[in-house]
């Protein structure tokens, strides 16, 4: 490839990460510039909501941690490596498909006063949840499928499953196989994951609407209604408020660090004691659970709408969003992969390891400068900034496998840079290219505070309408936004995997 057309890629591709995570620049502003302000953080704490909002941030947030994390491992110590094992990870892209708010909106149809399950049973009394237990728990679920994707990408290494078979053939139980065996080669791996789901857990708004708590929130909600108000001072406290969830972020994060080396250090090895009855019960009926979870949302879903359809304008707006950002942000981070720097940048992630809060208020304080709020191109812009991260995570390690002697042989036959990338890796990455896209539209869809800031309410989605009804009584119309925001993420991931499929079957080679 001639060097002015390389220089101009690099130059392209530099520009165009750049403009997508330029927001990092006045999101640190707006966290920094009330930092320094005594009256600012007086203000803050004496606000009687936060010890509540903080209370009800950090329970809801260890609920949903702790229950993810303990859901998965029980599920691996159970399951992995079997049949049963595979079958369930066929079926987790279809709950990963399925969106965070139509998830929390089901859970609010089933167990809110007036659902379902007090219309059948009325006898039953809800419950007041003032620590967002409830929030906690549905995200439990909801990111236990996350984590179990993950895991199964780490697990796919063939000496640890050896490993596990010559651990288990030497008379030692399943408990033990994941304390002595899993365990040690897996939270190294899963340590990222687990940090963006506590990151985003922490930060989000459009489930804890939903769900509750109501009166105070959620810190994050707290925050988010102070960012939006017209007060400079409540701004202010917004802003802090922010930077508060990231310090609860870096507490936990540290305390979990030096969790797992107390217990790496002190954790005593095999002593040849063999326990080898583990209860199976717990673990196949998790694994049964997960998959009939997005089933019965789906249901639930379906009979409530009642013959109710979303606007067309929401669809349309949804649709357009989610297929234009899953498709630049393919064009990026292919860019990216061939044409950016060597080496992995951190800095890249970082969408995906701090609060959106933050990141959602230095877009919008871009948007309120440059006079571009209200505009559909600038919600898409607003979107890339999480597409483009979580289709980086889909597809660098598998541009990573990229096999360099392949590459060494196409340059002896005279290939150029550019017919490499386009004859050769591209088709190689093809089929995790169609994951990515998946995800990248399932993520797209998801979207709603760069929706709602950005779009000024001027480009209704399924989700912000989803948020807006979910306080209301019209039943059939919020179920009806919640189905059409679940159907539409799960058509593309069904037509993402057939079309990978029909390309493994005429490419025997990229099976």
């Amino acid at each position: 490839m001639a060097a002015p057309l390389r220089y101009a890629l690099i130059t392209l591709c530099w520009g165009m990460m750049l403009i997508i995570y330029l927001p990092l620049l006045p999101a640190a502003g707006v966290l920094l510039t009330p930092a320094f302000s005594l009256f600012h953080w007086q203000q803050l704490f004496s606000d009687p909501q936060l010890s509540q909002a903080l209370l009800a941030t950090l329970i809801s947030s260890l609920v949903a941690i702790g229950g993810a994390l303990l859901l998965t491992l029980l599920v691996i110590a159970t399951l992995w490596p079997s049949p049963g094992w595979q079958r369930l990870a066929s079926r987790l892209p279809w709950l990963l498909a399925l969106p965070h708010v139509a998830f929390a909106t089901c859970a609010l149809l089933l167990f809110a006063e007036g659902g379902a399950i007090y219309g059948l049973l009325p006898a039953l009394r809800p419950v007041q949840d003032s620590y967002g237990i409830g929030l906690g728990l549905v995200l439990a679920v909801k990111e236990s499928g996350f984590l179990l994707w993950v895991s199964w990408a780490i697990l796919g290494e063939r000496r640890l499953a050896e490993q596990t078979v010559v651990f288990k053939s030497l008379g030692f139980g399943r408990g033990q196989c994941l304390l002595y065996v899993i365990l040690p080669a897996l939270m190294p791996s899963l340590s990222i994951a687990l940090l963006a789901t506590t990151a985003w857990t922490l930060s989000v708004v459009d489930v804890a609407i939903i769900i509750g708590p109501g009166n105070p929130p959620t810190l994050a909600v707290l925050a988010w209604q102070w960012l939006n108000s017209g007060d400079p001072d409540d701004q202010a406290k917004g802003a802090l408020a922010c930077l508060l969830l990231l310090a609860i972020l870096a507490l936990v994060a540290g305390v979990a660090r030096q969790l797992w080396r107390g217990w790496r250090a002190n954790f005593p090895h095999p002593d040849g004691v063999r326990n080898p009855h583990f209860p199976s019960l717990p673990g196949r009926g998790v694994s049964l659970m997960l998959p009939l979870s997005g089933l019965i949302c789906t249901a639930l879903l379906a009979y409530l709408t009642h013959a109710s359809l979303p606007a067309t304008p929401t669809v349309n707006n949804s649709l357009w969003l989610a297929l234009s950002s899953a498709a630049l942000g393919a064009v990026v981070c292919l860019l990216w992969l061939e044409w950016g720097p060597v080496r992995h940048q951190r800095w890249v992630d970082l969408p995906l390891l701090l609060p959106a809060l933050p990141l959602a208020a230095g877009q919008y304080q871009l948007a309120l400068y440059g006079w571009f709020d209200g505009r559909f191109d600038t919600v898409l812009w607003g979107h890339l900034l999480w597409v483009v991260p979580w289709m980086l995570f889909m597809l660098r390690p598998a541009w990573r496998q990229i096999d360099s002697r392949q590459i060494v042989l196409a340059q002896t036959l005279g290939w150029t840079r550019g017919r490499i990338f386009l004859r050769l890796k591209c088709p190689l990455i093809v089929r995790p290219l169609l994951s990515a896209l998946a995800v990248g539209f399932s993520v797209s869809i998801a979207q709603y505070l760069p929706t709602q800031w950005l779009g000024g309410g001027r480009i209704p989605t399924l989700t912000t309408e989803a948020v807006a009804l979910s306080s209301g009584g019209a039943t059939a119309t919020l179920a009806a936004q919640a189905l059409w925001q679940l159907i539409l993420p799960m058509v593309f991931f069904l037509l993402t995997a057939l079309l990978a499929r029909r390309i493994g079957h005429l490419r025997r080679g990229l099976r």
